[in-house]
């Protein structure tokens, strides 16, 4: 199955997040527990309501959320892409293939 529909939905669901209404949100958020707009911290607010956004986003045109989940074939395919994005940006890339016997 193809992953363009979720591509859509996601992308769909980071309009809703980078809406000012959520962004004043996060940023007042941030600024209440101390914490600068930028490192894993920030990333992972963001994260956090891109997700929810996702989640909302399913609930309300009426199909479950998990249909969103990644089957095994799709992550590896995703993972394998990245890799060969990184190859040619001249970025090292090492596989450690998994024993599958494991």
């Amino acid at each position: 199955m193809s992953t363009d529909w979720k591509n859509d939905h996601a992308n769909a669901a980071n309009a809703s997040i980078e809406h000012e209404l959520v962004e004043g949100v996060i940023e007042e958020f941030m600024d209440n527990i101390g914490l600068a707009d930028k490192g894993l911290p920030a990333y992972g607010i963001r994260k956090v309501a891109r997700y929810a956004a996702m989640v909302a986003r399913a609930h309300a045109l009426g199909f479950d959320p998990n249909l969103l989940r990644m089957s095994n074939s799709e992550a590896t395919s995703h993972q394998l892409d990245l890799a060969a994005r990184a190859v040619a940006l001249g970025i090292p890339v090492h596989m450690i293939e998994a024993d599958p016997d494991a």
